[in-house]
């Protein structure tokens, strides 16, 4: 660590006094203030998307995020034994908890400013761009493929727990196949253009511990996996992680909608694709491709629990699908 602290505070304008190890990052504590220190897996020409992304933000008045702070050199990272680092100020807050109705619409609202404020991204030069759009309906066919194949394994291991795959995996297919069939028949390909145009961004791992929830104001921290992507996307993932809390009550999903909206409208082209998402099997996939793909050790431990929230799931989902047209 003392070497860590020595790097850094040679290639800042402050001094580290202190390393602490928390989650998957430090907490530093400098003669500028605790700040957070991340070692980032990933390219210098990719944190150049990341720290532009921020900084339009910051630019176009979203101001609550996690800015990288620059160093002497005026980049946003530093190279230290071959990987690299990025500073940020510490954000004072807690996580926000999803089975807080009013923690969830603060970042519903969050998250449609910073939507909106995305827009006309512009990456710097020699950045990594990263751009989803249009690869949703491949990315569903693979993860179908995987379901199949999924189906084949537990044919032929032909376990306990095989069986209970088999049992329900015809259902999950079908969900997934009627997902892609509707996708072809929506204007996904309208929306990514017009997504295209706009240059608008979205964060990309919209949870819980990215959301901070201070006294007077809500942020948005670990642009990690930002992209240029359809903005419901992120509303999806945020609609998805609460509906899994409240038995995907049309009602509390309504809330959500309403304080999106309250900032950034939303179309009707957008609200079916986003229907689409919701209906893919994204949990069942999960869970089923990680049991396949994993150690006997994980699926020992954990399977029957996740498998056993996804059965549980099935007549509270195909409830709110029936009935999502109440949100528009």
């Amino acid at each position: 660590m003392s070497d860590l602290q020595k790097e850094i505070s040679q290639e800042y304008d402050f001094t580290v006094k202190n390393v602490i190890p928390f989650k998957d990052f430090f907490i530093i504590d400098t003669s500028a203030g605790k700040k957070v220190l991340r070692k980032l897996n990933f390219s210098q020409e990719r944190i150049l998307f990341i720290h532009g992304a921020k900084e339009h933000l910051f630019r176009n008045n979203f101001c609550n995020i996690d800015r990288f702070i620059c160093n002497k050199k005026g980049l946003p990272y530093v190279n230290i034994n071959g990987s690299y680092y990025a500073v940020t100020e510490l954000i004072q807050g807690r996580e926000c908890d999803f089975g807080e109705r009013e923690d969830v619409i603060k970042a519903s609202v969050a998250l449609a400013q910073l939507h909106n404020s995305s827009r006309g991204y512009i990456p710097p030069e020699k950045s990594l761009i990263k751009d989803d759009l249009g690869k949703l309906p491949a990315q569903f066919f693979k993860r179908l493929e995987e379901i199949k194949r999924a189906k084949r394994i537990a044919q032929k291991e032909k376990g306990n727990l095989d069986y209970l795959i088999l049992q329900y995996i015809d259902y999950f297919y079908s969900l997934g196949e009627e997902a892609i069939n509707l996708i072809k028949k929506s204007k996904y390909k309208e929306l990514v253009e017009k997504t295209r145009e706009e240059r608008l961004f979205c964060h990309h791992d919209y949870t819980h511990s990215n959301i901070i929830i201070g006294d007077k104001e809500t942020s948005i921290i670990n642009f990690n996996s930002c992209c240029f992507e359809l903005k419901v996307y992120d509303l999806a993932n945020l609609l998805r992680r609460k509906m899994r809390k409240c038995n995907w009550d049309i009602k509390e999903a309504k809330v959500i909608i309403d304080a999106y909206r309250s900032v950034e409208p939303i179309s009707e082209d957008e609200f079916f694709v986003m229907k689409i998402m919701l209906q893919f099997p994204q949990k069942f996939w999960r869970v089923v491709n990680k049991y396949y793909n994993s150690r006997r050790s994980w699926r020992d431990r954990t399977f029957e629990r996740k498998f056993k929230e996804v059965i549980d799931e099935i007549k509270y989902h195909k409830k709110f699908i029936d009935t999502y047209d109440y949100l528009y």
